[in-house]
């Protein structure tokens, strides 16, 4: 059987008698909604709450923008919410990178496209940042239960209304990317990140957990509870609404709006529905983060791994196509994520033991993943000494991979997951 699986911005395309294909597993297909433009109006036109036009007049508003590792329809998202915002005082727009990078050509895009929304709708007095979180210009509004110094960009302090665009999906250590992580890593400052970060290695911080679950057995996550308190530290006594996504290659499937808590518990109830799986594990995996920007950087399709890692059987194999058109990670995490990697994987794990810096949980995680497995072979657009000195070993051909998993063994059973940055797969 022919299987085309997301790379880049394109397919490959690899062959496995039908005999040997365990499953492909991908998130289930809802119907892709045809006119956005008219389903968005819809949400905001009966949302969780009041109309986002009632309590923005004669307001000060700031609306949290995702950056561009997000593959959002973002221009459908500003139009969707600029109209509600025409009796504003004044609008502060903040595209929510967190510790990711600052400048990137895409973000610049993502700036062009609010400008073009606001001056559509005669804004008045708006305002455009991008968030940094090594920015000295930062307010400290306090310190949540768990200890994390809440430091935020000075632009996010004091506003009447906080709207939040987010697009939801499965996140490894978050329970799920929501309209909380706007917040927090969002328009935060450096330490702040990095100290809710170091609770990613708690094992229930991990995907399918949420204070927002619909489900209270599965509300126990220390980080995501730790960006709820931030958040709502932020927020303070203003208002908070988010217009919620869920997307598929930047196609819309499902949406809603208002206040924050009813929305991110429908959106976990769709996620739940749609991208979660309970597998029987095989020895032989593949997986693809699902094409760009999810492949953007080893650092990026990472949470490919992390979130389908219990497909695979100790002492497994696993081919992972990922392109990373930008290198192993952004610079800020190169040292703490990659150079950490490269070194011996028992001193990877072992050194995580010590003061946490931040992005080291990825280090760890990944090499927590290679120990337990036997190989990671990728089909990327990396060298091959960048990808042996993270362990990993790289091959120029995927169905090479293939053909060898099966001449080793004709009965190997092999499952496919494509778009693993959205997939939550469980082991039974």
């Amino acid at each position: 059987m022919d299987i085309a699986v997301s790379y880049g911005d394109g397919k490959v395309t690899i062959e496995i008698p039908d005999e040997n294909l365990a499953g492909r597993i991908v998130p289930s297909q809802l119907d892709l909604l045809s006119d956005v433009d008219t389903e968005l109006e819809r949400v905001m036109n009966n949302p969780h709450g009041p109309l986002l036009s009632d309590i923005a007049k004669s307001k000060s508003v700031c609306v949290l923008v995702e950056d561009h590792t997000r593959d959002e329809p973002h221009w459908e998202l500003l139009n969707a919410v600029t109209p509600s915002l025409k009796d504003a005082n004044s609008v502060q727009f903040i595209i929510t990178t967190g510790s990711h990078e600052v400048e990137h050509p895409e973000n610049l895009k993502i700036i062009d496209m609010i400008k073009r929304a606001s001056e559509a709708d005669s804004l008045n007095e708006y305002r455009i940042k991008i968030n940094d979180s090594n920015d000295p210009d930062v307010v400290k509004l306090g310190t949540t239960s768990r200890g994390t110094p809440v430091i935020v960009t000075s632009k996010a302090v004091g506003h009447d209304v906080y709207v939040a665009l987010a697009d939801m999906k499965a996140h490894y250590f978050a329970g799920y990317s929501n309209a909380l992580k706007d917040f927090l890593p969002g328009v935060c400052a450096f330490d702040t990140i990095e100290a809710n970060h170091a609770m990613a290695l708690d094992p229930d911080s991990t995907f399918g957990k949420h204070p927002f679950h619909p489900n209270p057995a599965r509300r126990n996550n220390p980080l995501a509870n730790d960006m709820r308190e931030a958040a709502e530290m932020i927020t303070r006594n203003a208002k908070a609404f988010t217009l919620s996504v869920i997307s598929s290659s930047g196609k819309l499937v499902w949406a809603d709006a208002g206040r924050l808590e009813p929305v991110i518990a429908g959106g976990i109830e769709v996620l739940d529905r749609t991208a979660s799986f309970t597998v029987k594990p095989t020895s032989r995996i593949i997986v693809s983060p699902g094409g760009y920007p999810q492949d953007i950087s080893l650092y990026h399709a990472q949470r490919g791994l992390e979130l389908t890692k219990n497909a695979v059987k100790d002492k497994g194999e696993i081919l992972f196509l990922a392109e990373c058109r930008d290198g192993v990670a952004p610079e800020t995490a190169y040292e703490n994520f990659y150079m950490k990697l490269t070194a011996p994987l028992d001193e990877v794990v072992k050194s995580i033991k010590g003061k946490y810096h931040l992005y080291e949980h990825k280090a760890y995680k990944f090499a927590e993943l290679l120990q337990r497995i036997s190989k990671i072979k990728m089909y990327s657009e990396l060298d091959e000494p960048t990808l042996q000195s993270a362990h990993l070993l790289k091959t120029q051909h995927p169905q090479d991979v293939i053909d060898g998993w099966l001449k080793e063994d004709t009965s190997a059973q092999i499952l496919v997951l494509d778009k693993g940055n959205k997939l939550a797969i469980y082991s039974s």
